[in-house]
């Protein structure tokens, strides 16, 4: 499953990938969900086949609230999250 597939359909998880780059990202609503339960988190975009963008924040997965981990790996973080109303909003307002 993709990313975008798993995003899609997010209701309340908080997916972590770690890149080729060795960093730690959340994209699209796993990135708003983690905005909203750690706030001060740079949140930007990801540009994807010159014309898709995804909403994209860098983690410091040492920072993250280990009482929300759900299950983790070598390459991915899961968290669960009460989610709150608002990510097209957010989404809308980082178009800018």
């Amino acid at each position: 499953m993709t990313i975008l597939e798993r995003e899609l359909n997010n209701s309340g998880l908080i997916f972590i990938y770690q890149e080729e780059d060795g960093k730690w990202y959340a994209y699209e609503q796993s990135a708003f969900y983690l905005n909203q339960m750690m706030p001060g988190l740079s949140l930007g975009r990801y540009i994807m086949d010159d014309t898709l963008w995804l909403a994209k924040t860098e983690v410091d997965i040492n920072q993250l609230p280990w009482e929300n981990i759900i299950s983790y790996s070598k390459t991915e973080y899961v968290l669960y999250f009460t989610p709150h109303k608002g990510f097209h909003e957010w989404l809308a307002k980082i178009k800018e």
